[in-house]
């Protein structure tokens, strides 16, 4: 998933999540919900709703039941590239969502 932003949004935002203002902001892209599911119904339905996903820690055995305890939003990573214009250079600077990381158990 790709938002692309001008520099002088991206400074406007910067400022804003600084401020004691923004404290307690969430910044996490909507997605499902698969805390509790198995870990094959977790990466169907997140495969399904086109959500990138990541498996950032795992517990137990492999060949058992494995169900997904935790999800995270990942964050975002900023992609830079820069447009001549005739004049001068703009930087355009795309965040890209990175996804959710599910912590999967496995008994």
């Amino acid at each position: 998933m790709r938002t692309t932003l001008s520099a002088a949004a991206c400074a406007a935002a910067g400022a804003l999540l600084l401020s004691p203002l923004a404290a307690g902001v969430a910044t996490a892209q909507p997605g499902p919900h698969v805390v509790g599911m198995s870990q094959e119904q977790a990466t169907t339905t997140l495969r399904e709703a086109n959500v990138p996903y990541r498996i950032i820690n795992r517990a137990g055995s492999t060949m058992q039941d494995c169900r997904v305890t935790e999800q995270r939003d990942l964050g975002y990573d900023v992609e830079v590239s820069y447009d001549w214009d005739g004049k001068e250079w703009d930087k355009i600077e795309t965040k890209v969502w990175r996804g959710i990381g599910l912590t999967i158990f496995c008994n």
